[in-house]
């Protein structure tokens, strides 16, 4: 009899996980979709008649605000931001864009975008007397894995490239970001 007892036991057991494994954990993506990513990468810039120059750049709170047009398709504004060292000081390269994201399947989603590059010192640094703002063309492209989808939540890991091209007083400036980072979403 327990050898009866325990069988049964088993065989509910595992129809009820087999029942829990074919549904899904996330929630339909639609309506509002806000996004916060940080992480790290390398920022390579070319100047006109100057060679590329590598530097260590740190992404953080990089925002993603947008509204979901259709089941997989989302129209976002992306704010991309991150800091990096330039001949001594700390400098932003930053963007403002238009992006649409797309998930190819439940997990994996791709973007791009265009809009506004920006170099300038990062918002926390006060001491530069005069301090240099410049503007010029972004244009963005990205890849995510979404790690964990629970409910309207999903915590994901993404890489993205950012190029902006804007002059600094008489050179024209190329800027690529290259970034890996921890993205965490509510839809």
């Amino acid at each position: 009899m327990l050898r009866i007892s325990i069988l049964l036991v088993l065989m509910l057991n595992t129809n009820f996980v087999f029942s829990q494994n074919n549904k899904s954990q996330s929630a339909e993506k639609q309506g509002f979709l806000f996004g916060v990513g940080v992480g790290g990468g390398v920022l390579l810039e070319k100047d006109t008649g100057i060679d590329m120059e590598n530097y260590g750049k740190y992404s953080f709170l990089n925002l993603k605000l947008g509204w979901m047009i259709a089941p997989k398709t989302a129209i976002c504004l992306h704010i991309p931001s991150g800091g990096h060292k330039e001949k001594g000081k700390t400098r932003a390269f930053e963007a403002v864009l238009a992006t649409s994201q797309h998930w190819f399947s439940e997990r994996i989603w791709g973007m791009a975008g265009l809009g506004l590059a920006m170099n300038m010192p990062p918002f926390y640094e006060t001491e530069e007397d005069d301090p240099k703002f410049y503007f010029g063309l972004a244009l963005s492209t990205g890849l995510g894995y979404e790690l964990l989808q629970k409910g309207r939540f999903a915590l994901d890991i993404q890489t993205r490239c950012l190029y902006g091209n804007y002059d600094i007083e008489t050179v024209k400036r190329q800027s690529t970001a290259f970034d890996i980072l921890i993205g965490f979403n509510w839809y």
